[in-house]
């Protein structure tokens, strides 16, 4: 089994992967969206069996509010809820200088300058010896050269392999950093281990609208690309999972450029078109973070999107565009939510000419899964 299921975490991300067999299945959970959302997270824990309430390793790829809103609240709440984590990788304040390490607990400034951060204060209340264990505490960086290699092979025999961010993208976090933390709520003396208050959302400015009438794919997918360039997110711990001969690329937020170096160095991948079971589309499907090259770069049929596209009027076209056009026969776009913005791509008439299909859950509150052991998706 392995299985992939997009929670519905209105315009974030909250993965939760199970593999391993139905009687000994392992778990790993990548980040959890806003804290609006953290409710329907917790319900699904609270469905597992008391004993069973264990996650090998949960994943806080960066600090924008729509990835951590939800992740402060589980870990606030993690006693109540008899939930274990084997590892935390989350690259904090302290891993934006080059060597950085996650300081002993014994240390007197455990927190570095942002003593008020509330994730650091949560993660090393966890155990500092989680966080970033893979690594020894230290930064979870792509090497600058040479094959990529997996960085942790989990319990049950789940791979992963980091393809982003290298250190250039910690380095320009750095300056932002204070920003970034006071948009997402959790600023030095905002928010504390005793500051029960969910993140505030913040509104951003809207992308103006692609999809005006029936959508031209090629025209879309022609356009020019113009990458991401917000320091969050080109800091997004982006994951090649393996297990039992799937391959599912979880990019977070990350910059399309970043990806495309790190998969040319995945060993195997010699004719250029590295064999995929599942692409997670980065950004929410965002025009900045879906190149041609990149769509180009991978063989896959399925294509995951996890927004309600509130915030930035997510997927946009050229994006899904891109991945029609450039992506293979066959091509099969999984939604998390259906909303304005991605019903379009519903239209029988353009699957049909276009050769794709798309999967949309039952409702708002379902999600969606995809069993890469089977291809099935619901």
């Amino acid at each position: 089994m392995f299985r992939i299921d997009l929670l519905p975490a209105e315009y974030g991300d909250a993965i939760w992967i199970e593999y391993g067999r139905l009687r000994r299945r392992h778990r790993l959970l990548i980040d959890c969206g806003t804290g609006a959302v953290y409710p329907r997270l917790r319900e699904r824990i609270l469905a597992l069996r008391e004993s069973d309430r264990h996650f090998e390793l949960l994943v806080i790829t960066h600090v924008d509010v729509d990835h951590i809103g939800g992740a402060l609240d589980l870990l606030r709440q993690q006693q109540e809820l008899g939930v274990t984590f084997g590892e935390i990788w989350f690259n904090g304040y302290v891993h934006l200088t080059p060597g950085g390490v996650v300081p002993r607990p014994e240390a007197e400034d455990i927190l570095g300058p942002l003593q008020g951060e509330a994730l650091t204060e949560l993660i090393v209340a966890n155990g500092a010896a989680k966080w970033n264990a893979a690594v020894q505490g230290g930064a979870l960086v792509v090497p600058e050269s040479g094959p990529l290699q997996v960085l942790r092979q989990l319990p049950g025999g789940m791979k992963l392999t980091l393809l982003s961010p290298f250190q250039g993208q910690l380095d320009r976090l750095r300056p932002a950093w204070d920003a970034a933390c006071r948009k997402a709520g959790i600023v030095a003396g905002a928010a504390t281990l005793a500051d029960r208050t969910r993140l505030d959302e913040v509104e951003e400015p809207t992308e103006e609208d692609d999809l005006l009438g029936d959508p031209d794919v090629g025209q879309l997918a022609a356009r020019p690309f113009k990458p991401d360039r917000a320091a969050p997110n080109g800091t997004s711990i982006a994951l090649l999972a393996e297990y039992a001969g799937r391959r599912a690329l979880l990019s977070a937020d990350a910059f399309a450029p970043v990806m495309l170096d790190a998969l040319a160095r995945v060993p195997g991948n010699s004719a250029g078109r590295l064999r995929l079971d599942a692409v997670k589309m980065s950004h929410h499907g965002s025009r900045g973070n879906t190149s041609v090259d990149l769509v180009r770069a991978v063989q896959c049929e399925n294509w995951l999107v996890s927004t309600n596209g509130k915030q930035f009027r997510h997927p946009d076209g050229e994006a899904i565009a891109r991945v029609i056009r450039d992506g293979g026969a066959g091509v099969r776009l999984h939604f998390n939510y259906r909303s304005e913005f991605n019903e379009t791509w519903a239209a029988l008439g353009l699957q049909r000419k276009h050769g794709y299909s798309t999967h949309y859950p039952a409702d708002d509150g379902a999600g969606i899964q995809l069993d890469l052991s089977t291809g099935a998706a619901r």
